[in-house]
């Protein structure tokens, strides 16, 4: 909790404003750095160091990374970092520095930066700094209540630890055969969380599960979608944003959705390692031809444009060392859920 009130309380007094996705956004994309070698160069001091434009230029690299990995989990959180499609002036440039250098000296590495998921998946990070950042009210209107971890714990202990004791231990493999576990009032994913740091510690994988999660706001599906990679969820991940009361079939459609979005990253991926391919042959032609054609001006400027999904953001995207090409983001294509453990229900 400290982290959230320590970044509201730094972005109130150095930004404000009701534009939370940006400082919830940038705690999320450092959630995303791992800390390769603990004993390597101090990674908070390399990133503290950086100036505004270079700072902005990273969590742009962050997010365009990970959505060649999981389109579908970046596009779901793409409220968080749609704002850095748009030039980001000097004023928010301090802003975002201020969040930054406020959640890595309060420790935020020290809770996501490591390479075992056990590790990284102790606590959630995001949800006390959603929290914190909205005011009672807002909380109150959207019915956002995010269950505590030791409550989340010892109702995955409940739920999934007596689903568990059921089971001879030489079947106990039947638990991780594809089993959905499904929050349909997800928050940040909370719930999950808990849920799958049992399963480690009984010596299971949550790869091998699936998991689902709605949730009506957002921000808080955008978190969801982040957790997943930081708790290591696995490939087997859906999250949607929706009334999951209005519309019981949320889970369902947003595997739908994924499909043009997982068609479309494969297509900006092709289309940019043909364009890489041409420069890399206009810049050898080149050296040949001409003494001074490092001077020229390059004949291929920048890739078609792709049209992107209906809804569905524009980012930046760099490919082997070239300028950034724009691509746009989005949710992942999995057979239809199995009967889930409806662990939610109690959160």
């Amino acid at each position: 909790m400290e982290i959230g009130e320590a970044v509201a309380e730094r972005w109130h007094n150095r930004h404000g404003g009701t534009a939370i996705e940006v400082p919830v956004g940038v705690v999320a994309a450092l959630t995303l750095i791992r800390e390769k070698d603990p004993n390597g160069p101090d990674l908070k001091a390399q990133i503290l160091a950086q100036d505004g434009p270079q700072m902005i230029a990273m969590l742009r690299e962050i997010w365009s990374t990970h959505w060649m990995h999981r389109p579908d989990l970046i596009d779901r959180a793409r409220i968080l970092h749609e704002w850095l499609n748009d030039d980001v002036d000097e004023y928010r440039m301090h802003a975002v520095r201020a969040i930054t250098e406020t959640a890595l000296k309060r420790g935020l590495f020290d809770l996501t930066a490591h390479e075992d998921p056990f590790l990284r998946s102790a606590t959630d990070a995001l949800s006390p700094v959603m929290t914190s950042l909205r005011s009672h009210g807002a909380r109150q209107g959207l019915g956002e209540y995010h269950t505590p971890p030791p409550i989340s714990d010892s109702i995955a202990e409940a739920t999934v630890g007596e689903l568990a004791a059921e089971l001879h231990s030489e079947n106990l493999e039947r638990l991780a055969a594809g089993q959905h576990i499904h929050d349909p009032a997800a928050g940040s994913g909370g719930m999950l969380r808990s849920a799958a740091q049992l399963l480690r510690r009984k010596g299971m994988d949550p790869a091998d599960f699936e998991w689902s999660m709605v949730d009506i706001d957002p921000i808080a599906a955008a978190c969801a979608a982040v957790n997943s990679l930081i708790w290591g969820l696995g490939q087997q991940v859906t999250v949607a944003c929706a009334d999951s009361l209005a519309n019981p079939n949320a889970v369902t459609d947003a595997m739908k959705e994924a499909r043009a979005v997982f068609e479309h990253r494969d297509k900006v991926l092709g289309k940019a390692r043909i364009i890489a391919a041409l420069r890399q042959t206009e810049r050898l032609m080149e050296r040949v031809l001409s003494p001074a054609a490092e001077a020229a001006t390059p004949l291929l400027t920048c890739m078609d444009a792709v049209d992107p999904p209906p809804g569905h953001s524009r980012i930046n995207l760099e490919v082997e060392g070239e300028p950034p090409t724009p691509i746009t983001l989005g949710r992942p294509q999995h057979p239809l859920p199995h009967r889930p453990l409806g662990i939610g229900a109690f959160s």
